[in-house]
């Protein structure tokens, strides 16, 4: 596992979720969020490069989660308020995480 240097928690407001590694390969995933123990789990098997995507993606189900879009038996919702609800979302996100948010970008 490259070292991985950024916050092992993702604040999102009124909760904290507790990112880990761990190994992830009998699962066939390179990564998961627990929103009953507010736990984001990251394969530690990966190169740096590729370990931010999969870091980025389950922070995002927790944004859509927080902002009232994680079911899956949503409506389909437009392309505009997706947009801005994402856009919204990663601003509120980075703004409570500047260093998770700069080590994914860098």
């Amino acid at each position: 596992m490259t070292n991985k240097h950024h916050p092992m928690i993702l604040k999102v407001g009124y909760k904290t979720f507790k990112i880990i590694h761990e190994d992830l390969t009998d699962f066939g995933a390179y990564g998961y969020t627990d929103m009953a123990t507010h736990t984001i789990g990251i394969h530690k098997n990966q190169l740096e490069a590729d370990y931010k995507g999969p870091l980025l993606h389950e922070i995002l189900h927790v944004g859509y989660e927080v902002f009232a879009l994680g079911a899956d038996s949503l409506p389909r919702i437009k392309n505009e308020q997706l947009v801005s609800t994402t856009s919204n979302m990663l601003q509120v996100l980075h703004g409570l995480n500047p260093k998770l948010f700069k080590y994914i970008f860098s």
